[in-house]
Formats: C-alpha cells, sequence, structure tokens
C-alpha cells in the first residue's frame, strides 16, 4: 500500500487513537441501543398491562355498581355504589394517563360514553328506588355499547403487544451478530491499520537498518530508500547525505595518502633503481673495452643481477601498491604456518638453522594464500638474521578470541623499529631485500584486523607476534 508523502509517524499513531475511539463509540452506542430498546419495549409492556388492568378494573367495577344498585332497591345502603362510582373514574383517569394514541383515547372515551348512559340510569334508579320505569325492573342494561368499546379497546393493545414482541423477537435474532460487530469492526482496523504501520513505517525502517549496515561495512556508495513516512524518509535523507560525505571525504583521504606514500615513495624508487643502473652502465663501459673473456662473463652476469635485482623491487612495489581483496575462509593457523615455512624450501638446511616448532589447535578466518605470503615474508627476515648453527622459534596460542604467532630468531636484533603507520618502505641492508616485506606484512595483517609487533626476544634477536581474531573451534 502506497504511503501518501504527508504521512508521518505522528499521523500514523493518531490514526490508531482514532480507530480505537472508533471501536469504544461502537461498542457503546450498540449497547446504548441495545439498552434504550429493552427500556423502551419494558415501557410500553408495563404501560400495555396498566391499560388493560385499568379497563378490567373498570369492567368488574361497573358490574359491581350494577348488583349494588339492585340492593339499594332492596334497602341496602347506597355506600358501596357511590364507592364504586368514585372508583371507576379513577380508573378511567388512570387509563387516560396510559393511553399514548388517538385510538386508544377515542375506544376509552367511547367506554366513558357507554358508561355516563348505564351511570344516568342507575342513579334515577338509586335517587328514586320506588321508579318502576327503570332498567333495574326489568333486568336489564344497556352495556352492549360499553362492552363493544372495551372489546375495542382490548384488541387495540393486544395488537400493539403482538408488534412490541415481533420487534422484541426480531431484535433478539440480531443481537448474536450484533454482539460481535464491535469486534469485528476491531479487528478490520486493527488489520488495516497494521498493514498501514507495517508498509509506512516498520518496513522501511528495517531497510533504514539493512541500509545502514551496508554503509556501516565500508560501502559509502549505497544509499537508503527513501520510502515510508515523513521522519523515516528524513532519516534516510539525512543518512545519504552523510554517506555521501563520508564518501567524498574519504575519497580525499585517499588521495592525500596516497599522494603521501608516492611522496616518500618517490625517493626510495630513485635511490633503489638509481643504484642498479649506475652498476648496469658501470659494466657496460667496461664492455667497450678489449678484455678477456672471463671478466666480460662475469661483467655480464652482474649486469643480469642487477636487472633481476630491478625486476624483484617493482615486482615487490607492486604488490605492495595492489588493494586487497580478501577471500576469509575458515583455517587452522598452523596449517598456513606450515605453508610459509614450506615456501622456505631447503634455506633452512642450506643455513644450518634449527625450527623449533610448538603448535596450538588455534583457528582464524583469513584469506590463506595472502596470510601466508605476508608469514613468508617474516620469517625469512627471521631465518637471514640468524647465524648459522642457531634456532628458529615458531609457536602458535590461543588466548580466549585472539590467535597468536610469535617468531624469535638469534640475530642481532632490529636497529629501526618498525612504524605500522609509515608509507615508505623500510631500509634494508639485505642484497636480495626490498624493505617491503615488513609493511606488506603489517598491510595484510591489518587488513584482517590483526596485530603485527615487534620487540627483543629472552635471551637476544627479535620477536615478532602476530596476533588474529580467532579460536579454538574450526
Amino acid at each position: 500500500m502506497w504511503i501518501r508523502p504527508a504521512d508521518s509517524l505522528k499521523r500514523l499513531i493518531r490514526r490508531y487513537q482514532l480507530a480505537l475511539i472508533l471501536v469504544l463509540a461502537v461498542a457503546a452506542g450498540l449497547g446504548g441501543l441495545w439498552a434504550s430498546f429493552w427500556q423502551a419495549g419494558y415501557q410500553a409492556s408495563l404501560r400495555f398491562n396498566g391499560l388493560l388492568v385499568e379497563a378490567q378494573a373498570v369492567r368488574g367495577d361497573l358490574y359491581r355498581q350494577i348488583k349494588a344498585v339492585d340492593a339499594v332497591r332492596d334497602g341496602a345502603p347506597r355506600d358501596d355504589y357511590w364507592q364504586r362510582l368514585y372508583r371507576i373514574d379513577e380508573h378511567f383517569y388512570r387509563m387516560r394517563e396510559y393511553a399514548d394514541t388517538p385510538a386508544e383515547q377515542a375506544s376509552i372515551a367511547r367506554m366513558e360514553t357507554a358508561y355516563g348512559l348505564i351511570l344516568a340510569a342507575m342513579n334515577r334508579i338509586v335517587t328514586t328506588p320506588d321508579s318502576d320505569a327503570s332498567a333495574a325492573a326489568t333486568g336489564t342494561w344497556q352495556t352492549e355499547d360499553f362492552e363493544a368499546a372495551y372489546n375495542r379497546l382490548t384488541r387495540q393493545v393486544a395488537i400493539q403487544r403482538d408488534e412490541l414482541a415481533e420487534r422484541l423477537g426480531l431484535w433478539n435474532r440480531l443481537a448474536p451478530w450484533l454482539a460481535w460487530l464491535p469486534l469485528i469492526l476491531g479487528v478490520a482496523l486493527a488489520i488495516w491499520l497494521n498493514r498501514r504501520f507495517a508498509r509506512g513505517f516498520l518496513q522501511p525502517l528495517e531497510r533504514l537498518v539493512a541500509g545502514t549496515a551496508e554503509l556501516a561495512s565500508g560501502r559509502l556508495s549505497h544509499r537508503l530508500p527513501n520510502t515510508g513516512v515523513a521522519e523515516v524518509r528524513q532519516l534516510a535523507d539525512t543518512l545519504n547525505a552523510m554517506a555521501a560525505e563520508l564518501e567524498h571525504k574519504r575519497r580525499a583521504l585517499i588521495e592525500r595518502e596516497r599522494q603521501a606514500a608516492l611522496g616518500a615513495l618517490v625517493p626510495v624508487i630513485a635511490h633503489n633503481i638509481r643504484n642498479p643502473l649506475a652498476g648496469i652502465r658501470a659494466n657496460a663501459q667496461m664492455l667497450d673495452r678489449q678484455a678477456p673473456a672471463d671478466e666480460i662473463e662475469e661483467t655480464g652476469a652482474d649486469i643480469m643481477d642487477a636487472a633481476d635485482r630491478l625486476e624483484r623491487w617493482l615486482n615487490a612495489l607492486l604488490s605492495y601498491l595492489h588493494p586487497l581483496d580478501l577471500k576469509r575462509e575458515r583455517h587452522a593457523l598452523d596449517d598456513i604456518v606450515d605453508g610459509a615455512i614450506a615456501a622456505l624450501g631447503g634455506r633452512l638446511a642450506a643455513a644450518d638453522i634449527t625450527l623449533d616448532r610448538n603448535r596450538a589447535p588455534a583457528y582464524v578466518d583469513v584469506d590463506a594464500p595472502l596470510l601466508e605470503q605476508a608469514l613468508h615474508g617474516l620469517l625469512a627476515n627471521a631465518l637471514e638474521a640468524s647465524p648459522p648453527g642457531a634456532s628458529l622459534q615458531v609457536a602458535t596460542r590461543v588466548d580466549h578470541d585472539r590467535a597468536t604467532l610469535t617468531i624469535c630468531d638469534a640475530g642481532p636484533g632490529m636497529a629501526v623499529v618498525p612504524d605500522p603507520q609509515a608509507s615508505a618502505p623500510l631500509p634494508t641492508t639485505k642484497r636480495r631485500g626490498t624493505g617491503l616485506g615488513i609493511p606488506f606484512a603489517y598491510k595484510v595483517i591489518h587488513a584482517h584486523d590483526g596485530e603485527l609487533n615487534y620487540d627483543s626476544a629472552p635471551g637476544g634477536g627479535t620477536r615478532v607476534r602476530v596476533r588474529l581474531p580467532g579460536g579454538e573451534h574450526a
């Protein structure tokens, strides 16, 4: 679902709040409607019952009043008659209060009219007991109109009660479904809002976290997606701008470091090239003279040796300057060290050097060929520094989450302690040396998040420590 640019996290939260209020309002509305309907039904039922009760009371008191008239003619007191009259008036009064429709009021009026005619006849008998023209003399009373009005009223009330019962029955059938309506509405709103929240905030935030991991790994050219709510988009824009600025500054820093390295390398390059070239030129001048064949052969060998030295130095320089592309895999550190020792060939035996080897179950995540090349240079330096008959100690061990390789030679020690921050080659006194072996080892080991340290070995010589992230498990 697409999120409008105007959307923000604040608006999403506000929608959650409004949705909650809506669900509560629907639930309260249904509850209020339910209570109001049942209250109205209860009040209507009470009204119908009250109307019927009062109508029946009027009818019952009417016939008791007629009997009281007969008793008066027989000499009974008139008190019961007048009490019935007052009670009937009260019942009619309450009936008019219960009446709610014009039809009910009309039926009550008919009952009152019919009762009035009967009452007039009864009053003549009560006031003139000896009258022979009374209805009591014949034993008949004109109650047909009263009964018709009474029956009409009861039918009207019965019809309204049936209609009320039908509405109540319909409501009872709908009530189980209506009771679930707030829950269904709440679940639907929750699903819809969760989808909006996930697509507008959570998913863009996850992409933002993944993108920042890319930036943290050094891929400053990676750009974070500008999607989601306004706050996430603003954060993505800020991080993208920061990454672009860091990338620009890194390029500038790399360029400055390259220029500094080239500035430091130029004198060394000039010196290392000038010396072999001078030797080649001097030997070439000697070839111009008439010289014996053995001298010419020796001069040619010197020229080839100088050219080979130039080639070795240029190869070492290219290897040092070339960017490293690490392909890490899990390896036993002793296997890599053994490979570097094997690359020395028969130089240990030729130099009459004894190898003192100690092993440990140390495993590291490294580019094995590249690390082996760097260790080979360190071992070659230690071999060439050791006098004949000496012992070269090579040991590995594990300290918590670090694997350590220690190389101790029996040489005179290092005149200059290598600087890991230096860009220029180190001075060398070896005939075949380039001065780039130690800087190259520094470069490789630091690329593996390791450390390369030099100090004096116990009993003389130089001790080299290589520490790499690792452990005892393959």
